[in-house]
């Protein structure tokens, strides 16, 4: 026990080292940077999606109205109201959190692709306020958000930025962890095996699929915050329907209801992303034939590839052991 915490501890500081040592290997690198900022944020936007479908099976294909909830809250809160980024982050959160919940109070009454449709429609519903109201300024968008400053210390560059998205991609991990660990893990466990068989036993069904959807919600609003004052520009655009696809795409690509998926879908979608803008508008055709692939021939995803090479293994140093024996 004590020897495995110790290989555990080790790992984490030579993993520790490693990343540092990357990061000032590319500290020059600023379309890297750029690039791992956002890949940071949608580790966490799609952290949270997994909470809902990967853990509680419920779909979502309008998660970037989460995204927008977080990214005009504090957009408007700063710009508007001169608000500090300290205020309007956490509001962002809160925000994001009060429309999880609106959304999965009828949404914890549907399944499938009647949930899929509901979750589109919110998503486009949202595009076309943050489109046409005069307070979020309509397609012209939201302009000079301030830079995130922590005790005096400005985010004003994309290495610092990066810094604090880690720390805040371990924290939220950390957060996951602890939820899908718990009583509240397991509740959303049995509800996505069998909703049925879990109210059954007295888990309250629909109490726990708005949970999922809220804590889904806020993990994703947090991360369209971060997306505004990195980029210092936001409008409708980037709140469309391909954003949610994009969001599911990575999740499927690596994988459900595990650690690792997430983070794998985030950083090898990302890099798709960047690939394909060549395409235009084609590219969304790319991401509905990835996700048909994925899920014909790669069911569990990337991760569920590694989790069946590590049962392998695992099975024949078992075997080993036996023969030894």
């Amino acid at each position: 026990m004590q020897q495995t915490k110790k290989k555990k501890i080790l790992t984490a500081v030579v993993c520790l080292v490693l990343l540092i040592a990357a990061l000032m290997a590319l500290r020059n690198q600023q379309y890297i940077l750029t690039l791992l900022n956002f890949v940071c944020m949608y580790m966490i936007s799609v952290s949270g999606l997994d909470v809902l479908f990967g853990y509680s099976g419920q779909i979502s294909l309008g998660h970037a109205a989460f995204y927008a909830a977080g990214a005009y809250t504090t957009a408007l809160l700063t710009t508007k109201l001169g608000l500090s980024v300290w205020l309007t982050i956490p509001a962002a959160c809160v925000v994001s959190l009060i429309l999880g919940i609106v959304v999965a109070l009828p949404a914890s009454k549907l399944i499938h692709h009647f949930l899929a449709l509901l979750t589109i429609s919110v998503g486009q519903l949202v595009y076309i306020v943050l489109s046409r109201a005069e307070f979020t300024n309509a397609m012209a968008g939201v302009s000079r958000i301030p830079n995130i400053s922590i005790f005096g210390f400005e985010l004003d560059n994309n290495f610092r930025f990066l810094i604090f998205m880690i720390v805040m991609v371990a924290l939220f991990l950390v957060i996951k962890q602890r939820i899908v660990n718990s009583r509240v893990g397991r509740a959303f466990l049995a509800i996505r095996e069998n909703p049925v068989a879990a109210g059954g036993i007295g888990i309250n069904v629909q109490k726990y699929k708005v949970m999922a959807f809220a804590i889904s919600a806020v993990f994703t609003g947090f991360a369209g915050a971060m997306y505004a004052h990195f980029v210092g520009f936001i409008s409708p655009e980037t709140f469309n329907t391909s954003q949610s696809v994009m969001f599911m795409t990575m999740l499927l690509f690596g994988g459900m209801g595990n650690f690792a998926g997430p983070l794998i879908g985030a950083a090898v979608i990302s890099v798709l992303n960047e690939s394909l803008q060549v395409l235009g508008s084609y590219r969304m055709l790319v991401y509905g034939a990835f996700i048909l692939v994925v899920l014909l021939f790669l069911p569990r995803g990337i991760s569920g590839i590694i989790d069946i090479i590590r049962e392998l293994l695992h099975r024949r140093k078992g075997a080993n052991h036996a023969d030894a024996a």
